[in-house]
Formats: C-alpha cells, structure tokens, sequence
C-alpha cells in the first residue's frame, strides 16, 4: 500500500498532467486542486474555484459543471489510489440538494471498491466557506489500460 505522501503525490501529478496536456479542454479548465488524501479510508478531497463561465444566468454553478467536477474529482482518486493509469466514466448519477453559489468547493471522493475491471466511488460537494453538502454522486469507473 502507497503512503499518504505518495498518494498525495500521485494525485497533484495527475492534476498537473491535467493542466498540462490538456489545455482548453474541459478538465483543464475547470483546474481540480487536491488539498487533502487518506489511503486508509481511501478518500481524497479536491478543491476547485467557481468560475465565470461555470455559472447560470442564476449565478449558480451550472448541474452539468458540477457534473464534470464530480466526474474529474472521482476519475483522479481513482487513478490515485491504484496502478491504473486510464479510466473510463461507465455511469455518474449527481443528486443536487444546493444551490452552488459560493466561491469554492470541496469534493470528498471516497473509493468504495476497486475490482478487477471496474471500480465504484461516492462523493459529496461541499461550500468551501460554510461546509453545507450541496450534491452528492455515485460513479462506476471502467479501467481503460488493460
């Protein structure tokens, strides 16, 4: 099992990979930030900052950016926490429960089992500054490496 520090590691590589290689694209731009990993309990925490483009008419975030973060924030732990190196989104169900409106967000990604082929997370999203639970997700991942 790999250390925290090595986890953590993994995961900010990820997330600069991310910005890296994919600039413009929908990962790079919505800039996933890890702050935080637990291999223990295999959960992770990434951050993200709300964005003019991200928003309604409403000044919300828009369901399907919150989405994507959703998507990015359980693709990334997944990646983080095992030796794959690709993985594939199979379903994602988000149940909205807030407005998004704050500034910044945590979402706390939990790998719930990781099999041979597949792997299965929850995650919830929380308001930076008052920690309300705003959405939570389910996703089943495919590995697409082997």
């Amino acid at each position: 099992m790999m250390t925290e520090k090595e986890i953590f590691e993994k995961l900010n590589m990820i997330a600069k990979e991310v910005q890296e290689t994919e600039p413009g694209r929908m990962n790079s731009l919505l800039s996933p930030e890890p702050i935080k990993c637990d291999p223990e309990t295999q959960t992770a925490e990434i951050r993200y900052e709300a964005k003019d483009w991200e928003r309604n008419h409403r000044g919300e975030l828009h369901g399907g950016a919150v989405a994507a973060m959703f998507d990015t924030s359980m693709g990334m732990s997944l990646l983080a926490f095992t030796d794959h190196y690709s993985v594939a989104t199979a379903d994602l169900s988000v149940s909205y429960i807030r407005p998004f409106m704050g500034e910044a967000f945590i979402f706390e990604v939990n790998v719930i089992r990781a099999g041979r082929s597949m792997a299965r997370l929850r995650a919830v999203a929380k308001d930076e500054a008052t920690g309300k639970i705003l959405a939570s997700a389910t996703s089943n991942f495919v590995y697409a490496d082997k």
